[in-house]
Parts: C-alpha cells; structure tokens; sequence
C-alpha cells in the first residue's frame, strides 16, 4: 500500500498550518483583519504547490523505427 502523503506534503500542511494560525493570532491581537489577508497567500502558495502526485506516468512508446 502506498502512502497518500510524503515527507514534502506534510511539511507543506504542517506549515500552512502554523502560518495560517499565526496570522489568526495576530488578526485576534490587533483586532483587524489584515494578518489574515496579508498571510493568506503564503498557504495558498504552498498548498498549489502540492499538486497532483502521477506516478507511472510516462511518454508512450513510438511505433516509428528510428533510421539515421
């Protein structure tokens, strides 16, 4: 069975994460919403960063023969 998530992923979660709770800490301490809009963009950028995972994916074989 293969794991869904590596070690790339879940340092990328783990960081969004702490980011986005950091700028909910700060919105809270100064009672504006800045922090949060001004932090949204990292976590989203390390979120696209994930992308989608293709395993075995390769360029299929050509059926042509290669002559010099």
């Amino acid at each position: 069975m293969r794991r869904r998530f590596g070690r790339y992923e879940w340092i990328m979660v783990a960081l969004a994460v702490a980011i986005t709770s950091f700028a909910i800490g700060q919105a809270i301490v100064e009672h504006r919403w800045d922090p949060v809009w001004t932090a949204a963009v990292i976590p989203a950028a390390l979120v696209a960063s994930l992308g989608r995972r293709r395993t075995g994916y390769c360029w299929p074989r050509s059926r042509r023969r290669s002559d010099p």
